[in-house]
């Protein structure tokens, strides 16, 4: 084994939660679990929680119906592929899951439980914890939505490493620079209207608007004596700070260009928009420009936490991956397969 593992946090997890649950084995009496204690939510791990993973010609071919009642087509070979992987994958979580004794405590384990011990339980009068007990030794913890749990806590473990240092303004630059489109606050502009609607004025709609342009030109009407001469509009006559984006979204895309193109402090128009004909005067134009530091660092901050995680998580399954050995008996009618399986193993 390379020394580089020493420092893998998946090792320490091992190592640790090997040690712990060897402790608490070793101090449980040999009739029952401690007084006044719990016993984990899942049975003790098998002697070769390692084994490996093996999918027949049966599971395989479940796996090939699940893809086709899931997205109603069969599986390309890619995607069964994957399938499989994935498979694969929540075999490895689960099983290390149950090695380091994560559903050891969890209410949610617990709750499941004793509601499916209670269902076939002849005895209504057994008190939860009596239940509870029951239903693990009786090994009732193979359940669907129990192995659902244990693969999201063991992926919660892996998506943490003790070793990261915490973000720092370095961090944050880095990253913004790194990522800046996402971050630059948009162009945007703030401008008045009025509005000529195709509905009240059908066929004349396009000499109503030229005419009201003119009044408003002649003498010039200042956008606060406007409102007078606009038919009702649900958004409102005076818009503050629009992007381009939220003008494409209520009025269309070629209004929104034509708007962000205009030079402030006249009357211009008719602009068609995807609602009707607009007399439009832009007030300001405000300049895209990178928020202050002190704005962006709680996004970027979460940002930069969920990057890490996701990349300490693809680190833990490979480093999964490389201690088991998976087995893939194909179906006859699937043997194409098996050199792409190959070569993703």
């Amino acid at each position: 084994m390379p020394r580089r593992w020493l420092h893998a946090p998946i090792v320490h997890f091992v190592l640790i939660g090997g040690l712990l649950f060897g402790l608490s084995e070793a101090r449980r009496p040999s009739d029952g679990p401690p007084p006044g204690g719990k016993p984990p939510a899942t049975p003790p791990a098998a002697a070769d929680p390692r084994a490996p993973i093996v999918f027949s010609a049966a599971r395989v071919g479940q796996l090939h119906t699940d893809f086709v009642d899931q997205f109603g087509r069969s599986p390309s070979r890619d995607e069964l592929a994957a399938f499989i992987e994935q498979a694969a994958d929540n075999e490895m979580l689960e099983r290390e899951a149950r090695q380091l004794v994560l559903g050891f405590g969890d209410p949610s384990i617990r709750l499941r439980l004793i509601q499916k011990m209670r269902a076939v339980s002849a005895d209504p009068a057994k008190t939860e914890e009596a239940l509870y007990r029951e239903a693990v030794q009786l090994g009732l913890d193979d359940d669907l939505v129990i192995r659902r749990l244990l693969r999201e806590k063991m992926r919660i473990l892996l998506r943490r490493d003790p070793a990261d240092p915490p973000i720092d303004e370095k961090d944050v630059r880095q990253y913004l620079e790194l990522h800046r489109a996402r971050f630059v606050r948009a162009e945007a502009v703030t401008f008045s209207h009025v509005f000529v609607s195709p509905r009240a004025h059908g066929e004349r709609v396009r000499q109503e608007a030229e005419a009201t342009l003119r009044r408003l030109r002649s003498p010039a009407v200042p956008p606060e004596a406007s409102d007078g001469l606009s038919d009702p509009f649900p958004l409102g006559l005076e818009l503050r700070g629009w992007s381009q984006a939220t003008l494409a979204r209520h009025f269309g895309a070629e209004f929104a260009d034509r708007i962000l193109a205009l030079e402030p402090g006249k009357w211009v128009g008719p602009i068609a928009s995807t609602l009707g004909l607009h007399l439009v005067w832009v007030h300001e134009k405000i300049p895209g420009a990178m928020p202050s530091l002190t704005v962006v660092w709680p996004r970027v901050a979460r940002e930069l936490l969920e990057a890490r995680a996701a990349e300490n998580l693809a680190r833990g399954l490979e480093r999964l991956r490389s201690l088991y050995e998976v087995r893939v008996e194909l179906p006859g009618e699937m043997s194409a397969l098996e050199p792409l399986l190959a070569r993703r193993r």
